[in-house]
């Protein structure tokens, strides 16, 4: 849409002040469009309508995804400040748009006609009509107001959520006095606490933890003081307490969308388009795993207490599972770090794995500029030097910047535009000091292959239309080719080119191999049952109707839901996120969706397991794997599992497996 390379947008020549201008101006100019599409008086057929319409918003997804970036990646406290303006404009246009009965109408006169189009275009039509039937547009008039101040009033709590959040993450940093109680801490890490606190103010001497998204925090692993790791934990936990009234504000919103629309509850509303389809397919998973991880978890916290000869608590935990795993001649966590530096991680497994897979190159750009200063930018080619995209990633945590790792879209892939995909991997690493190299821990090794398992996704797209570009796939779906990518975190071949030590360039040692638990995922049970708690969490807030007589208080759902699937036996592992800072839930899409993090594991534990029957990390799995990311959500995700498993429904023995269950 610009001179730039790729139509990257011209982030450059933008300033704060002109996002709201230039969304007016977008606005209106679609609104004309869809309006002319809507009126129009020829009979309604595919190219204008349907098509018409998905070609409509280009310009306003092009501005909303330069914003979003440049908002969550932080730093510009004035986009900050807009924030909430921005989305209740958008929220209202959207509103207008896929509620319009006029348009739906000329839709299903379309829709009727569907079978005389090819695969593709059918699809596109399925999607508008599904879209604008879930958002109300057949709805009497007194109905279809109401629903329009929900979504309103939705859209401004789900803004305010998101703004607490940024705010609280700097209020609940932990500050210390001395380097004393940091001890077991890497030096790197100590040093960047101290830069913490001098940017914050504090004098010499004095350094700030910040606190990651979740509740766990790394730091737990490491910290060798009993008293400083129970600080820490506590710390992460009171974060969010001014916005767990609006955790039971956006939960009750949600339950009163959903009746609106014709559904008990809003879980009922989200599974409907997801491959799990129903409320109770998604409770069968939480009964299927909640035993088995429970008694797990209940002989992991007997060895662990029998190694630290007391009790474990939450704070504990971590920390006594990094002792015991580096037992019998292991690796200490530091001596392991010391072998993945994140360049080499970058280049030479990253990188690599998409050669060896796709026959893929990246070369860096530093004539482009990004979203953030910070951020740096590749770009992709494939086998036969043909440009493929760009690639960013934006590696640091900084003030202001949303916490976590995630992967967003700046260019959706589509012909029918002719954009090509651009993509971004964010994360929130600890900044090295200058001249030092960053180094990773193994786990943070692996949230790099899954993130890059997601823009992969992205940048292999190969479909028509915007609606269809890879990721495009239920949500229930999205996570597993990021979750089949990072079982390749520790393959040997790629272990043999990035895991070198940082100043000698010893290659790791083959004994320490073992101890990385190669093609497993990280975290062990301590962390399944973090994530079975936070997805049941979740599943409490919106499967409740909207005439639930009892409080929406936060504490009390909490307490309900960790008790209906027996977590309460284990209240050591408290759930991944809770109900004040779960972003990806009450600002984010996975609103009765976070169990989607296991459900898309099973499906991507059935596919690795497959992929490695037929040789792993090879250029013949590529094309196998290629075939389902390139094709986005123009076909339905299940049948393109069964196609390439060839399992009608995904196994669960291979996820037991592959969690060591």
């Amino acid at each position: 849409m610009t001179g730039t390379p790729y139509g990257i947008q011209p982030f450059a020549a933008i300033r704060p002040e002109h996002y709201l201008p230039a969304l007016e101006a977008v606005l209106s100019q679609r609104e004309a469009r869809v309006r002319a599409i809507a009126q129009n008086p020829d009979p309604p057929g595919f190219a204008n309508t349907v098509e018409a319409l998905e070609l409509s918003g280009g310009q306003l997804q092009y501005l909303h995804d330069a914003f979003t970036h440049q908002v969550t990646a932080g730093g510009c406290a004035e986009l900050a400040a807009v924030e909430q303006d921005f989305a209740v404009r958008l929220s209202r246009h959207e509103g207008r748009i896929v509620r319009n009965r006029q348009l739906a109408t000329r839709i299903e006169a379309v829709y009727a006609q569907r079978g005389e189009l090819d695969a593709q275009p059918a699809a596109l039509v399925e999607f508008w009509r599904r879209r604008l039937h879930r958002a109300g547009a057949m709805l009497d008039s007194v109905t279809a107001r109401e629903l329009g101040a929900v979504n309103r009033e939705l859209s401004r709590a789900c803004a305010a959520y998101r703004q607490e959040l940024i705010r609280g993450a700097e209020k609940h940093a932990l500050l210390l006095e001395d380097a004393d109680a940091l001890h077991g801490l890497p030096a790197d890490q100590v040093a960047a606490a101290a830069r913490a606190a001098r940017r914050s103010g504090q004098s010499a001497g004095r350094y700030v933890l910040s606190l990651v998204s979740s509740t766990s925090q790394p730091a737990l692993a490491q910290l060798t003081d009993r008293a400083m790791r129970r600080s820490l934990l506590e710390h992460a936990l009171q974060r969010g307490a001014d916005n767990e009234d609006r955790a039971g504000q956006i939960a009750r919103l949600r339950a009163r969308q959903a009746r609106l629309l014709g559904h008990a509850t809003f879980a009922a509303y989200a599974t409907q388009e997801q491959t799990a389809a129903s409320p109770e397919a998604v409770e069968d998973m939480f009964h299927r795993l909640a035993a088995p991880l429970i008694r797990a978890a209940a002989e992991e916290r007997r060895r662990l207490e029998a190694a630290a000869a007391h009790r474990i608590e939450a704070w504990d935990w971590a920390y006594y599972t990094a002792r015991t795993t580096g037992d019998g001649g292991g690796p200490a966590p530091q001596e392991l770090r010391e072998y993945f530096a994140l360049d080499a991680v970058l280049a030479d497994g990253l990188f690599d794995s998409a050669r060896l897979l796709y026959g893929l190159t990246f070369t860096e750009r530093a004539d482009i500029t990004a979203h953030h200063p910070a951020a740096r930018i590749f770009e992709v080619t494939d086998k036969h030097d043909r440009p493929i995209g760009l690639y960013l990633i934006d590696t640091y945590a900084r003030q202001g910047k949303r916490g976590g790792a995630w992967t967003g879209i700046l260019r959706p892939q589509a012909h029918a535009t002719g954009a090509r995909p651009i993509v971004v991997n964010t994360f929130n690493l600890t900044a090295p000091g200058p001249g030092q190299p960053c180094l990773l821990n193994p786990a943070e090794v692996v949230t790099l292959f899954h993130e890059f398992g997601h823009a992969l996704h992205a940048l292999l797209s190969d479909v028509s239309y915007p609606a269809h570009s890879a990721p495009g796939v239920p949500r229930d779906f999205s996570e597993a080719p990021a979750q089949v990518h990072e079982t390749w975190a520790f393959h040997p071949t790629l272990l043999a080119r990035y895991a070198r030590h940082h100043a000698t360039r010893r290659p790791l040692p083959d004994e320490w191999i073992k101890h990385l638990g190669a093609g497993q995922a990280p975290g062990g049970v301590h962390m399944l049952v973090e994530i079975l708690g936070a997805a049941v969490v979740d599943w409490a807030w919106h499967t409740r109707p909207a005439d639930a007589r009892d409080a929406w208080d936060a504490a009390a759902i909490e307490e309900q839901a960790v008790a209906r699937w027996g977590l309460d036996t284990v209240p050591e592992i408290p759930p991944r996120y809770r109900s004040g800072y779960f972003d990806h839930v009450f600002h984010g899409p996975y609103g009765a969706g976070f169990y989607a993090y296991l459900w898309s594991e099973i499906i991507a534990a059935d596919i690795a397991d497959t992929l490695d029957q037929h040789g792993g990390l090879t250029r013949e799995n590529g094309e196998r794997l290629r075939r389902l990311l390139c094709a986005g959500g123009a076909r339905d995700a299940m049948a393109m599992f069964t196609e390439l498993t060839g399992h009608d429904q995904p196994r669960i023995e291979p996820f037991l497996r592959r969690r060591g269950l």
